[in-house]
């Protein structure tokens, strides 16, 4: 079965106690959590650059080319 993310918006008391502190959140506050499934490849990169060259290997997989990458960075 595939693993779908989620993302709900909720009341902070809705929380693990533990995420409630950790994010020094108020009882009342709003609230949204993402759950996704952990990307093992992504987890297992030892450095920023290793995780930058994956994506950007993935980017080009999907047509991403220098071109394309340069025009999306100097658009306006």
């Amino acid at each position: 079965m595939k693993m779908v993310p989620i993302k709900k918006s909720l009341s902070a008391r809705e929380l693990p106690a533990d995420w409630l502190a950790q994010g020094q959140f108020a009882p009342d506050d709003r609230v949204t959590v993402w759950i996704e499934p952990e990307d093992p490849e992504l987890a297992s990169a030892a450095s920023l650059k290793e995780i930058m060259n994956l994506v950007g290997k993935r980017a080009e997989k999907r047509g991403l080319t220098k071109e394309k990458l340069e025009d999306i960075l100097n658009e306006a």
